[in-house]
């Protein structure tokens, strides 16, 4: 096996497979890339056995052939190489050199014949969406996947994908707060679709999907796998068995208070609790809706803090408490300039949305004060 390829471009591909790759995994095998040189491409393969990651790079080679080698040694020696063309020829005894100007490298390889087969996916269905789109559903629904380890349910550690219709939703539940979000699919599914997919590989593909518009990820379904097919990169996962909870009947419909705060200016004003919030006691921080003003305080062992935002709220006077981030991830993921909140009560949970776009909603418990 002999191919020659570009070091920057093989940095990147191994960055990406990376993601998929265990360091300390039972069999060497799982801590390697497969590297197959085949025509005038160079595949490159990371498998853990619960995710798969496989990219292809252009390369110039002279013999084909397939081997695997430690995927961080591999990371750590090409990421030092010049930027230049690198030579690797691997031989009859899995010895791979590694070649670039002045640098020369020795490794020991393993055979590819021994390397986990990636699951090839039968889809009962596949849905199209760009990728920027999908990226902005995780990223506003990634934040209430419960990352708890001590969490027996498994399905709070992950995201509910249900397609409908014309329509992709993804729902995060971990009990004390929820995030959803709806928006369009460029084709249409007939029977109602459901899976979920395990939170640390939406967090692996969120950070990996482009932010362009042409750019299409078609996602094929099966009874226990799916596959994200991105273009530069396809990632194929493992899906979490077991039924997701009916989150349509824990959504409040009726609201005694709805009104409207300037959404960077509220962001901007419980940030400045962030620099006394104390992990361990867990304060929470209050907020008193009154007379047009959310007035915010926090009182920790590390010190108190007040401050003040206008909104248009003109009802009772009201205070809520709440855990700082479940309030935080929730309202900086609100891009709009209004902040909606509706409300029943200081034990009701409270929805956050934004009026300008109807496509998603957030949860949030409040704490007892």
């Amino acid at each position: 096996m002999k191919f020659y390829c570009d070091t920057e471009k093989l940095n990147s591909a191994l960055n990406l497979v990376s993601r998929a790759v265990e360091n300390s995994a039972v069999s060497p095998h799982l801590e390697g890339v497969l590297l197959e040189a085949s025509g005038g491409s160079l595949t490159l393969k990371g498998n853990n056995m619960e995710i798969a990651i496989e990219t292809a790079i252009p390369s110039n080679v002279a013999d084909d052939g397939a081997i695997v080698v430690n995927c961080k040694m591999l990371l750590d020696i090409v990421k030092r190489l010049p930027k230049d063309v690198v030579e690797i020829f691997v031989n009859d005894k899995n010895n791979v050199s590694i070649n670039c100007l002045n640098s020369d490298y020795m490794v020991v390889g393993l055979p590819a014949e021994e390397y986990p087969d990636i699951p090839s996916v039968e889809p009962e269905c596949e849905i199209k969406i760009a990728s920027p789109v999908l990226k902005d559903m995780i990223n506003k629904t990634i934040f209430a996947v419960s990352t708890n380890p001590d969490e027996v349910r498994k399905v709070l550690k992950g995201s509910l994908f249900e397609v409908e219709g014309g329509d992709l939703t993804v729902v995060s539940v971990d009990l004390v707060r929820l995030a959803m979000i709806k928006k369009p699919i460029e084709n249409q599914v007939g029977e109602t679709v459901k899976f979920i997919v395990p939170g640390k590989t939406l967090n692996d593909l969120k950070s990996m999907l482009k932010d362009d518009e042409e750019n299409i990820v078609k996602i094929s379904v099966a009874k226990n796998q799916a596959l994200f097919d991105c273009g530069g990169f396809r990632l194929t996962t493992r899906l979490i068995d077991g039924e997701y909870f009916n989150y349509k009947q824990i959504i409040p419909r009726q609201f005694k208070v709805e009104f409207t705060v300037e959404g960077r200016s509220f962001i901007k004003t419980i940030e400045r609790v962030e620099p006394i919030i104390d992990d361990i006691s867990k304060n929470p921080i209050k907020l008193t809706f009154v007379d047009g003003r959310i007035k915010v305080k926090c009182e920790t062992q590390l010190g108190r803090v007040n401050d003040m935002v206008e909104c248009g709220y003109n009802e009772e006077e009201m205070t809520i408490g709440f855990n700082y981030r479940y309030i935080h991830d929730a309202v900086v993921r609100c891009e709009d300039e209004q902040i909606e909140f509706k409300m029943n009560s200081p034990l009701n949970p409270i929805i956050i949305d934004c009026p300008e776009d109807e496509s998603y909603m957030f949860m949030v418990l409040p704490v007892r004060l």
